[in-house]
């Protein structure tokens, strides 16, 4: 099985990053915008780079890169009532490019170990292909004249929440170690928020839950199955 120890990126990676960018994404704590790196990405990706290589290296993500900026945005019905708001954590467009291209290393790595029987999360497949894949299947069976029993869960919200302590153990498991492994360790821990509405802003205060929704790796939610 292939073993993932260390991430280096190269300056085209990182600036194909930040094209993607879309311009109009609102800012972290550290006001640079989404169409200034856009803009700017040939420039600016060497320096890049060598930030984020020396992050990876060290198994370190930055403090400052930590801290979110947590905007309520009314769904509906009542406005007194929190759960009729849906927060909107801004976090460091400079942290969040890391992030993407640390997710497409990560995506690769585990495709090469996943079932293929997998179809959740995984590019090209859907429910309709697995819903295909399994009529065939179960058309199959029926025709030999054999019985077949399916059993099918729907877990709410099943990855709005993530412990913490089982991403990293099941990064282990997919065989994921050394500095990239700590690296995780360091982005997972110590987070800090702090809350704006109507122009006023909270304390910043630590993250204390064990359980949170990740930033951008909550993309990679396919290996949590």
């Amino acid at each position: 099985c292939p073993v993932l120890q260390d991430i280096s990126l190269s300056p085209c990676e990182v600036a194909a990053a930040l094209r993607s960018l879309d311009g109009s994404k609102a800012t972290g704590l550290d006001e640079i915008s989404a169409r200034l790196l856009k803009e700017t990405a040939e420039q600016i990706a060497p320096s890049l780079t060598l930030l984020y290589n020396k992050s990876l290296e060290t198994g370190v993500f930055p403090d400052e890169w930590k801290v979110a900026n947590i905007v309520p945005i009314h769904k509906k019905d009542n406005k007194d009532h929190v759960e009729n708001y849906r927060p909107i954590s801004l976090l460091s467009i400079i942290s969040k490019i890391l992030e993407r291209c640390v997710l497409i290393r990560l995506r690769d790595h585990l495709l090469l170990m996943l079932d293929r029987a997998q179809h959740g999360f995984i590019p090209g497949k859907s429910c309709v292909t697995q819903l295909v894949e399994v009529i065939d299947y179960i058309g199959s069976l029926l025709d030999s004249g054999k019985q077949t029993d399916v059993i099918y869960l729907d877990m709410s919200k099943a990855f709005d929440k993530v412990q913490h302590s089982l991403i990293l153990d099941k990064l282990r498991q997919y065989n994921i170690s050394g500095n990239l492994l700590n690296w995780f360790t360091s982005y997972l821990r110590g987070r800090r928020q702090r809350v704006t509405v109507l122009g006023a802003t909270s304390k910043e205060r630590k993250v204390t839950s064990v359980f949170l929704k990740v930033p951008s790796l909550d993309q990679c939610s396919f290996f949590y199955m």
